[in-house]
């Protein structure tokens, strides 16, 4: 919430809300399109992390892909940071182990589907070629996070600087992350809805139980560690309360450090919070979209695209890859409907009562006691009827979900069985996506 003391930057704070909402169409899209951003840990025969980079000459020889280049840090040459085509694009995250496949904005998840299959496969086929694994799973399950396998990216560099150790986790995560298109004036409802299924999108498709060779607390490591990274700031997870409208919403980003700035051509760490920032130097929107950039809650809106983007999901298992993406365009398509069905059933204190759900789903998954009884199967029902509505046969992709409802097992339940079972060679072997596999 804006301390008073920052009442002198109100005028600033609408000027910054004005022009991120002026990146939304004024109309809702009558058919929301979507995109999606998966994220795939690559590893060696034992398991650990492998260096994703020494795999482009082999992805280049599809003619259609093109290198894109990055800054390298210490004074390094620019190197290729991805590859770039039509309908996809990999790109290397913040762990060299880690590769991220992004498609183009599509109609239907089926367009998804096809592009993502064609996506995965290659780099299925270029890193059995090199003797490593790709794998449908949420974290590098034997790399624990450090230096020695963060890309070196002058501003993940400066980021490490600013945050320490905690800033290396982001060198292990894998993430399945749909971006759906929105409008203008459904934004602040749609973020503040998008971080309150949080929890039911983790209860349903966390995958990230096992990191560094061991079992964790947590069904989704991923989530669990965030949640302590700048825990005061709010940088992850559900937002600390609904915003009241976009200047609310600057404001409230505001308050956060400014981890890292650019000043005279580089990057360089920062410890004040952003609020400083603007008191020198106004309502500097470039600036403001680089430091919001760097908050991680778990529904963003994304002002260069238009959409909302639902970000708490692991990688998903291959034979259910697209299940998270129905789930999470059903959700958006259903918001009226859901964001109602929750405050009803849970009351005044809903928002509260969902971060409680949010610590404990992601420690027990669909073992975590809902807030309301049946609540995830009245949700799942107004998702597959959104879905239905939409048109194109999308709910198809939803049964995977009302199969770990059924079970109340979602993937890292799984997971966490196999591990004990078979240890880290059964877990890799389940989580391991084949050429053969991803042509089917």
């Amino acid at each position: 919430m804006m301390h008073s003391s920052d009442s002198t930057l109100a005028p600033i704070f609408d000027a910054l809300a004005a022009r991120f909402a002026a990146g939304f169409p004024a109309v809702c899209p009558v058919v929301r399109t979507v995109g999606r951003e998966a994220e795939f840990p690559v590893v060696s025969a034992a398991g650990e992390a492998v260096d994703v980079r020494r795999l482009w000459q082999t992805l280049l020889a599809d003619p259609r892909l093109e290198p894109e280049f990055g800054a390298g840090a210490l004074g390094q040459r620019d190197f290729i940071v991805g590859l770039k085509g039509p309908d996809y694009a990999y790109a290397l995250e913040v762990g060299v182990g880690t590769m991220e496949i992004s498609t183009r904005p599509c109609r239907d998840l089926f367009e998804i589907q096809e592009v993502m299959r064609e996506a995965v496969a290659r780099l299925v086929s270029a890193a059995a070629r090199a003797g490593w694994r790709v794998l449908g799973y949420g974290v590098q399950p034997l790399s624990p996070p450090r230096l020695h396998i963060m890309a070196p990216k002058q501003r993940y560099l400066s980021l490490y600087r600013a945050m320490a150790d905690p800033w290396l986790w982001y060198t292990v995560t894998a993430a399945d992350q749909l971006h759906v298109a929105i409008g203008r004036e459904e934004m602040v409802s749609m973020l503040n809805y998008g971080s309150l299924v949080t929890p039911i999108v983790i209860a349903l498709a966390a995958n990230s139980p096992v990191y560094a060779g061991r079992e964790s607390p947590y069904c989704s490591a991923r989530e669990g560690v965030m949640a302590a990274i700048r825990a005061n700031e709010h940088r992850h997870g559900m937002l600390a309360r609904p915003m009241r409208d976009l200047s609310d919403f600057v404001a409230t980003l505001a308050q956060a450090t400014y981890l890292i700035v650019r000043a005279g051509g580089e990057i360089v760490p920062s410890s004040l919070p952003f609020t400083e920032y603007l008191r020198e130097h106004g309502a500097d929107y470039p600036a403001f979209l680089f430091h919001e950039h760097y908050i991680w809650n778990s529904a963003r809106l994304r002002a260069a695209y238009g959409t909302l983007e639902i970000r708490p999901a692991c990688q998903q298992p291959w034979p259910e890859t697209m299940a998270v993406a129905a789930l999470n365009l059903g959700l958006v398509e259903a918001e009226p409907l859901i964001h109602n069905l929750i405050k009803v059933e849970l009351g005044d204190d809903y928002w509260a009562r969902m971060q409680t759900y949010h610590q404990q789903v992601i420690r027990h998954g669909l073992d975590a006691p809902q807030p309301s009884a049946g609540l995830l199967a009245r949700v799942l029902a107004h998702v597959e009827a959104a879905l239905v509505q939409r048109g194109f046969g999308e709910e198809l992709l939803l049964a995977p979900v009302w199969r770990r409802l059924e079970r109340r097992q979602n993937p890292a339940q799984r997971a966490r069985i196999v591990f004990r079972h078979d240890g880290l060679a059964g877990l890799l072997n389940h989580a391991t996506i084949r050429p053969g596999e991803v042509k089917r």
